[in-house]
């Protein structure tokens, strides 16, 4: 038992080393517990957090002190509070954090109010001051803190390329229907002298030198081993009799009602597919009557021979995705609608449905494929198809007139890595066993949301808990990048490969490219993609990035590839905004004058840097995706048509030949000159057919010149090969450097 006199000692011994130490104990001022306040602003949508400061030292300045405190509020980080206020009693942090759900959001009902979209089309006005204008109109929801009147001055919104920062007219219905922004936009379908169509100018180019062809970013030509075996028809090499076979729609084969069955869905078949009573013309070379087209998606459309004719015609760099989706055609619970998910489809595979393994299958099956060109082409390494593993290797093929073609993949679940299952060995192994495979070009994020992030939810296919992200007009997903999200992105960029975030969710994309922005990594392309402030109705979806999104991946030094399908007529809006005032008139939608008015939008989003070679396409190819149609014939302007014709003089004339600053194929002795593509019985006419397989893509081109476009507007498409091995190798460059 201790004595009096040993306890007052004690006390006072304590009571030095407290006050001894407490400047290193207690010194270090932290946050208390955040506390969820109301909206601050309603665009961008901000909620407060706020929060009490304690252990600010004595003496120490109190606003001093919190002025120069971060934190990390609701995942979002802060060097300090947006605002200090000292109560007297305790010194507070206020914090204006991201929130959708305070953000105010253009919205209204179309096509009888069955659909909600960010604004609907009213049609063209025939009087008034904004005659010869179309009209679009939306409704404003969600505002605090400020009257209507005040929020419709000020909430902007893109339409058709161009960001209104205040609608033309605001108009108050009362308090059933509420507020209204009313814009009033040029459209050649409502005008009545439109602009006539004419060959874009023979100009100079922006650069100098030898153009160096252009990239495909996005194509499948193994997709015949993907899904089982039983979805997609045809290979890509071999003679042509057995390569592209009769399918196997009419025949009493075991997955023939599987193939016909998705071709019928992709065709809006649902009945058809549902009975079982869907069928097409089975008949392949020589005849090929009803497929290779360009509103077929279940046959080949990258047979070798076709790839040799749009690599002579300009493409001297591919990207070949390895594709797959166990969950897509009903071998597992979709996500598909009722009626759909009944469907039997993949219910007999020839092969393992498994994301990996079709994945290892596919990437042998391009070696194999280059062994057999090489075949024809007089040994080994004499073939025009040359797969490379290194930017300097795509430098040297691309530079000797040949094709460079880049291994990737797009699968679900890379690694296997599903939102169950996941580890950070798992990640490790898999990126190596990619790298060894000579895989270069990587999708984290495919159709379903993994252990790496949201999947974005634009179609039937893809999966994920969902919120009605206002700003997008629909549901969004919401799931955001994953810490495995960043671990995988993390070993990408060690081994300098080249990383597609498309297909994200729209919190996925933000958090991959601010990561991205983190490492200054520049190896970050969206390769097939359509883009939001062109879109209309269901094109408006956070799968298509915004400006802001696709300037952030330029920025960082990465590029943008231009899905050739951009939509239909009304899912994106005419280009008018060209400093010259020239345009395409949008009038044969579902074609290339649909991706003529996006790609307009996107030279001049990127502006001068474009013509280095930052845009390039991304064709899908074999990838379940529409191509461009036709505007002439019986199946011209799928996607719509308006009352403006499409002049004779603006069919794709044959002969013709692609630019003369393009390097020549080492397969040709002098510059090609095209004319109407001869396949087994088969003629193939651009004008007619619409880009019906990857062979179409010069005619294609040509296509878009006869309509308007300039030598000059081509050049960054042309210029996109010597790009992607530049932005390649500084990816590589930077990869020692990504902690």
């Amino acid at each position: 038992m201790m004595s009096r006199s040993f306890r007052r000692i004690a006390l006072v011994v304590i009571s030095v080393t407290i006050f001894s130490f407490g400047t290193s104990l207690f010194a270090d001022p932290y946050w208390g517990s955040f506390k969820k306040d109301g909206c601050k602003s309603i665009f961008p949508g901000k909620r407060q957090y706020s929060s009490i400061l304690y252990g600010i030292p004595s003496g120490q300045s109190w606003e001093t002190t919190c002025a120069n405190m971060g934190a990390t509020v609701n995942g979002q980080v802060f060097t300090r509070p947006t605002r200090c206020v000292n109560s007297g009693f305790n010194m507070w942090g206020e914090f204006d954090v991201t929130d959708d759900s305070c953000e105010a959001n253009w919205a209204a009902t179309d096509e009888g109010g069955i659909y909600n979209y960010t604004h609907k089309n009213d049609g063209c006005q025939s009087s008034g001051t904004y005659a010869g204008k179309r009209k679009y109109s939306s409704r404003i929801w969600n505002v605090v803190g400020i009257s209507w009147e005040a929020a419709c001055a000020q909430l902007p919104i893109t339409i058709a390329g161009k960001t209104y920062t205040t609608p033309h007219r605001c108009v108050n219905t009362g308090g059933a229907t509420g507020m209204w922004g009313e814009w009033y936009v040029s459209d050649s379908s409502c005008e009545s002298a439109p602009q006539v169509y004419a060959r874009g100018q023979q100009d100079s180019l922006k650069r100098s030198g030898t153009l160096s062809g252009y990239v495909d970013l996005h194509t499948h030509p193994m997709a015949n081993l993907g899904f089982g075996g039983v979805i997609f028809h045809g290979s890509p090499y071999g003679d042509a009799v057995s390569a592209l076979a009769n399918c196997p729609s009419t025949s009493d084969e075991g997955h023939s009602a599987g193939h016909s069955r998705v071709e019928a869905i992709v065709q809006d078949d649902i009945i058809g597919a549902l009975l079982g009573t869907a069928r097409h013309d089975n008949r392949g070379y020589t005849l090929l009557p009803y497929w290779p087209a360009n509103n077929s998606y279940t046959h080949q459309t990258m047979y070798y021979e076709w790839i040799k004719r749009a690599y002579e015609g300009g493409m001297r760099a591919m990207v070949a995705l390895a594709v797959n989706g166990d969950y897509m055609f009903g071998a597992t619970d979709n996500g598909l609608p009722d009626i759909i998910k009944g469907i039997a489809i993949a219910t007999d595979p020839i092969f393992d449905l498994n994301d990996m393994n079709t994945l290892r299958r596919q990437t042998q099956a391009v070696y194999d494929m280059q062994t057999w060109i090489d075949t024809q082409s007089g040994g080994p390494g004499q073939g025009w198809f040359r797969i490379v593993k290194t930017p300097a290797e795509a430098q040297s093929v691309i530079a000797s007139g040949k094709l460079a073609v880049v291994l990737g993949t797009e699968v679900d679940y890379l690694a296997d890595c599903t939102a169950a299952t996941c580890t950070d060995a798992m990640i490790t192994q898999g990126v190596q066993e990619l790298y060894d495979l000579g895989l270069r070009y990587v999708f984290p994020i495919h159709l379903k949301t993994n252990g790496f992030g949201g999947a974005g939810l634009y179609n039937i296919l893809g999966s994920g808990t969902k919120y009605d992200c206002k700003h997008y007009g629909q549901d969004c997903n919401t799931s955001g990048l994953t810490t495995y999200g960043q671990k995988v992105l993390k070993e990408l960029m060690k081994k300098g490969m080249i990383i597609d975030v498309g297909h994200m969710s729209a919190k996925s994309l933000d958090g991959a490219i601010s990561y991205a922005e983190q490492q200054a990594y520049p190896g970050i392309v969206t390769g097939h993609t359509g883009v939001y402030d062109m879109a209309n109705k269901g094109n408006r979806h956070e799968a298509n990035p915004t400006g802001a999104a696709l300037k952030r991946i330029v920025t960082l030094g990465g590029m943008i590839g231009l899905i050739t399908g951009q939509g239909n007529l009304e899912e994106i809006g005419e280009w008018r905004q060209n400093s010259d005032g020239s345009y395409i008139a949008h009038a044969c939608g579902g074609t290339s004058q649909t991706f003529a008015q996006s790609y307009q939008y996107l030279r001049t989003l990127i502006g001068d840097p474009a013509y280095d070679g930052r845009i390039s396409i991304g064709t899908d190819f074999n990838g379940f995706a529409h191509m461009p149609g036709p505007r002439f014939g019986g199946r011209a302007c799928p996607g719509g048509v308006t009352t403006i014709s499409q002049p004779d003089a603006t069919r794709v004339g044959y002969p013709f030949s692609p630019d003369s600053a393009l390097r020549v194929a080492s397969t040709l002795p002098n510059a090609p000159s095209f004319g109407q593509h001869q396949f087994g019985n088969r003629t193939f006419d651009y004008n007619t057919e619409g880009a019906a397989h990857i062979g179409l893509m010069p005619d294609f081109f040509e296509d878009l010149r006869q309509q308007g476009l300039k030598r000059s507007d081509l050049e960054p498409v042309y210029r996109s090969a010597g790009f992607f091995t530049t932005m390649w190798q500084n990816a590589v460059n930077r990869s020692p450097n990504i902690q």
